[in-house]
């Protein structure tokens, strides 16, 4: 007899060219075999399916995204071959979020990495302890396919009066096709899959984002009218709000809009949105030293745009023409086409919230473009590292880093005022493809359980509602 392991399942098996034995011996091993049968019948409950194993998508009864409120679990990216550093990075954010906010065990914060080849603990020098207690490698499936958002949305949805988690598959192709399948299976999640066959950018999980406490499903016009419609067949009817992403190259909301759950702000969280218009206005009273940290082309090319700026306030047509004016125009462009389309993203959120006179919170985050159009943008894309679309992990903020001093101060400053923790992080493998750290990372989040609960948020607006009477303000 010996005793082997199978796919994690214990057997014990005879072996037929074994000598005659004694009696004793046979007693041993009969008594052997009573202890190994008891262990086996044990592993077997653990190994055997769960009897509330995740519904089929055909017993679902609504899918419901998660939002960026919901308590998070497991921050998911690609380590291949450049982005090293990144990744060691997102490592060191998770620690320090496990670290800082004294997470229990059950709450900690796992980086789960699916990797194209060989040891990312190894290879980015995370110490064994570490590895253990925030690192997770996936077991099954590999890639070298840097953007993890865009394959899926990580989600959940209802089904018997629950709700469990879920994965939409967004039927992007590539070289992550296959993990939100593998996803499903490994961490039994109700499995989704896009209806529309035409692999377009607009149904990718960069372009599907939701509101938190109010649940208003924000799409860019990219998505397709199948994917739409299978979302407001599944819930989102009369709550899907498509502000226009077609003036971008890759035509993703989260490329100049963002959601960050707060407490100080109305409803809960406030709309962060790009702002090129603010960032010109920064720009031209800027100390060129500030600009040191960008590589010297960019550094140039924006010296030349300051110069026109500050010439423009004596001369409307200084740089007209030039490539430097162009630039310019186009972000001024840019900045009308935001901002008209979050106001009207903020009446849509009003009305299907049946609250007309509802104070939506906004910040405004310099942000630069370049693309094509002039006063009619098209091809747009992140000019700096677009620091709107970010990763947000409790109440962190995973920012990518625009390298240029002054906007820094001022994201971070806007917000450790309203208790969130900026992470600034060099995302330079993804910004140098048109994407950056939320195009590249993805987040499963337990949707049972927020950081922020509706008492809360009452309570602080009472605070400031009173202040604001006693002050006559």
């Amino acid at each position: 007899m010996h005793i082997v392991f199978i796919r994690g399942i214990l057997y014990v098996c005879e072996n037929k060219d074994a000598v005659p034995c004694t009696s004793r011996e046979r007693n041993e091993r009969m008594n052997l075999r009573t202890i190994l049968g008891v262990t086996l019948a044990a592993f077997s409950c653990l190994v055997a399916p769960a009897a509330d194993a995740a519904p089929t998508a055909d017993k679902v009864e609504r899918i419901q995204l998660v939002n960026n409120n919901h308590v998070p679990q497991k921050l998911l990216v690609v380590y291949t071959y450049g982005n090293g550093p990144f990744v060691k990075d997102l490592f060191k954010v998770v620690k320090q979020i496990n670290e800082q906010d004294r997470l229990p065990e059950n709450d900690r914060l796992k980086l789960h990495i699916v990797t194209s080849g060989g040891d990312p603990v190894k290879d980015l020098g995370i110490g064994a302890e570490d590895a253990a207690r925030y690192v997770e490698i996936n077991p099954t499936f590999k890639s070298s396919d840097i953007w993890m958002q865009d394959c899926m949305e990580l989600c959940s949805a209802w089904a018997d009066g629950k709700r469990v988690q879920a994965v939409f598959d967004s039927n992007r192709g590539r070289g992550l096709a296959g993990l939100p399948r593998a996803l499903a299976t490994l961490w039994d999640l109700v499995y989704f899959k896009n209806p529309a066959t035409q692999m377009s950018h607009g149904d990718y999980g960069g372009n599907l984002e939701v509101t938190p406490f109010d649940d208003i499903m924000v799409a860019g016009n990219t998505i397709t009218a199948s994917c739409k419609a299978f979302f407001e067949k599944l819930g989102y009817s009369g709550r899907l709000a498509t502000p226009d992403t077609r003036w971008l190259t890759v035509g993703h909301i989260d490329e100049y809009i963002s959601f960050i759950p707060t407490p100080h702000a109305p409803g809960g969280y406030s709309i962060v949105k790009a702002d090129p218009v603010y960032a010109l206005e920064l720009l031209t009273n800027i100390e060129d030293g500030e600009l040191d940290r960008l590589n010297r082309s960019d550094r140039e090319f924006l010296l030349r745009v300051k110069r026109v700026l500050n010439e423009r306030l004596d001369d409307p047509d200084a740089g007209r023409g030039t490539a430097e004016g162009d630039f310019v125009t186009l972000n001024r462009a840019i900045g009308d086409i935001i901002e008209k389309n979050v106001g009207e993203l903020k009446q849509f959120i009003r009305a299907a919230a049946n609250d007309p006179d509802r104070d939506i919170a906004e910040v405004a985050w310099p942000s630069l473009y370049e693309g094509r159009g002039g006063t009619r943008p098209t091809g747009c894309c992140a000019f700096l590292p677009g620091v709107v679309n970010l990763t947000v992990v409790r109440n962190h903020l995973l920012v990518p880093a625009c390298h240029i001093p002054s906007f820094d101060r001022i994201i971070e400053a806007r917000f450790r005022a309203q208790g969130n923790t900026v992470h600034f992080i060099d995302d330079e493998p993804y910004h140098a493809s048109m994407g950056e750290i939320h195009c590249g990372t993805n987040v499963l989040r337990d949707p049972n359980r927020t950081i922020l609960t509706g008492r809360q948020v009452q309570a602080v607006q009472s605070v400031k509602a009173r202040f604001r009477s006693i002050h006559n303000d």
